[in-house]
């Protein structure tokens, strides 16, 4: 058996020779290249069952060559890897057809999981395709056979005996009924069977069926309908059921216009209804995979999301507890630094070592301050010494700045906060930041 084919893209030489070292051990054949432009020469040139591509990559990115592979083959499989905070590009890249994913560094157990489940659902989607041929040419074969019962009607009815297979007549007043000898050969009886009591084309046909197939005939004779077809069940000489499909039309009819005999044909379609409910058991498979595989996409989606969110709120407390801790045991000493007695060198030193500080910590205090209204870098300083309990006169000392001018903004925050003209406690309504 062929083994499958799959082309890994990827800019980091040691993730894409890794991955192909690692899934050529499994028995399948693997291509690697570095870029979009190279994968989709790959693609256009060659057949592949599935494409591993990064999807963050210069030039063409990994949906470009998402987009391609669909254009080359929609059955071509595609596992997208992206890092950490690409989910919306990973969402688009469902949306165009990309058959999975994974977050790097990936787990080289669960990618040959996901590569045997993608596979899998192709194998599955390309036996589905070979059903629907089949029973499209199966259907255009009974087109065919329809158009030409439909020609030769009048020569099957005047050479009736001579062209009797699956025929069947009926004569309407007299009730009397002749059936070609191969009717009852389908269902396995002989010359001789068919001439007992109970082998008339009524007695063997199924007891859920028999009403319909009589009340369709009967419309059609009556001039209701323009033709008779009917699809029935009728017992064979084993016991069991066959498929029978009818088609019939009164041929005869007397001065008043009133029917005298119906010519019709009898065709065994039990190959094709086991064969339509092969392929409709066959779809309910596939639906209930591509039900479960949306349900365990779903599962990894509000994980990640769980996951992002926590690493967030980490993010978030380690640059308070940075911020805290420049302002608690850095900013009182480079006060006292600046009082102290330094020469032109030294305090040179001291402004650059001050800038670097605020440098390192400006990044912070800009996501700080979306926290506290959009309070002024001077503003977010005193607003956290409140928070920590600072009195006035020590923020003063701390900052070397006037207990007047920390007063003005402590004003200026209790403004901004909506709390001006209310008791509320400043440092409790800090702290819950």
């Amino acid at each position: 058996m062929e083994s499958n084919k799959i082309l890994i893209v990827d800019d980091e030489a040691i993730i894409r020779l890794s991955l192909a070292r690692e899934i050529g051990l499994e028995k399948y054949e693997v291509d690697t290249v570095a870029g979009g432009e190279e994968a989709i020469t790959m693609l256009r040139q060659n057949r592949y069952d599935l494409v591993i591509t990064d999807l963050v990559m210069p030039g063409i990115d990994g949906l470009g060559v998402l987009e391609v592979a669909k254009e080359v083959s929609p059955e071509m499989c595609v596992i997208i890897l992206t890092g950490h905070g690409n989910m919306e590009a990973v969402i688009k890249a469902l949306r165009m057809g990309a058959d999975d994913f994974l977050t790097k560094p990936a787990d080289i157990n669960e990618l040959l999981f996901r590569i045997s489940r993608c596979l899998e659902k192709q194998s599955l989607l390309r036996q589905l395709s070979l059903q629907n041929r089949r029973l499209r040419d199966e259907i255009k074969r009974r087109q065919r056979a329809e158009k030409e019962l439909s020609r030769n009607e009048e020569r099957y009815r005047l050479a009736l005996d001579a062209s009797s297979d699956g025929l069947w007549e009926e004569n309407l007043e007299t009730k009397e009924a002749y059936f070609g000898e191969r009717w009852h050969r389908t269902l396995g009886f002989s010359d001789k069977d068919a001439q007992k009591p109970g082998c008339s084309w009524r007695d063997l046909l199924h007891p859920d069926d028999a009403e319909k197939a009589l009340t369709l005939l009967q419309e059609h004779i009556e001039g209701k309908k323009s033709g008779y077809e009917a699809e029935f069940r009728m017992k064979n000489k084993e016991g069991s059921y066959q498929w029978i499909l009818s088609r019939g039309k009164v041929v005869a009819r007397d001065e008043q216009q009133r029917p005298l005999r119906v010519l019709g044909t009898h065709t065994d379609i039990t190959r094709l209804k086991h064969a339509e409910g092969e392929l409709k058991r066959a779809q309910d498979k596939l639906e209930q995979k591509v039900l479960d595989r949306t349900t365990e996409l779903e599962e990894i989606n509000i994980a990640l999301k769980v996951l992002l969110k926590k690493r967030e709120e980490d993010q978030t407390v380690f640059e308070q507890r940075v911020l805290a801790n420049v302002t608690d045991l850095v900013d009182p000493y480079l006060v006292k630094l600046e009082k102290s007695r330094l020469n032109d060198q030294q305090r040179l030193l001291l402004e650059i070592l001050k800038s670097n500080i605020n440098e390192l910590t400006s990044s912070f205090i800009h996501k700080f301050s979306a926290k506290f209204i959009k309070l002024t870098p001077m503003e977010i300083q005193v607003a956290d010494l409140i928070r920590q309990g600072k009195m006035t006169k020590e923020i003063a000392e701390v900052m070397h700045l006037a207990p007047g001018t920390v007063n003005i903004h402590r004003k200026n925050i209790r403004k901004k906060l909506g709390i001006t003209h209310t008791k509320a406690n400043l440092q409790s309504i800090l702290s819950s930041f």
